[in-house]
């Protein structure tokens, strides 16, 4: 078996890995899978901002704007009121300095969003201890 197609069984293994994952999943977990995989997209998207890719950076641009949209689109207003408005205002700032053009800032826009989703993951971590 070559390098290469470790790679792709590896991957292959982890989408599948993943895909059971989420359909095992009730609402709660559903979302914190969600915020890891956004994490993970991000952690992609300033590396390839690094390396200079612009096409896969804009690849996983698009990936977590579609992720930060799922998060935003699933907020109950109706029951979660101001925590609800508060958790609307810091997606749509992570995705406004995921969107910005200019490769100079990119790295430092889209760490401070992924740092901004980090805290809502380890608070949405910590607010349901038995899962």
């Amino acid at each position: 078996m070559t390098f290469q197609s470790r790679i792709q069984r590896a991957s292959s293994y982890q989408s599948i890995a993943k895909e059971s994952r989420v359909l095992a999943a009730d609402p709660y977990e559903l979302v914190a899978v969600l915020f890891e995989e956004l994490r993970e997209t991000l952690d992609l998207m300033i590396g390839s901002a690094r390396r200079g890719d612009d096409a896969r950076m804009y690849q996983h641009r698009g990936k977590a704007l579609a992720i930060i949209s799922g998060l935003d689109e699933s907020l109950n207003f109706d029951v979660a009121g101001d925590l609800a408005q508060t958790l609307h205002i810091i997606y749509s700032e992570a995705a406004k300095r995921i969107q910005m053009d200019g490769r100079e800032s990119c790295v430092e826009r889209v760490e401070s969003a992924r740092e901004m989703i980090h805290e809502i993951e380890k608070a949405w971590a910590a607010i349901a201890p038995f899962h």
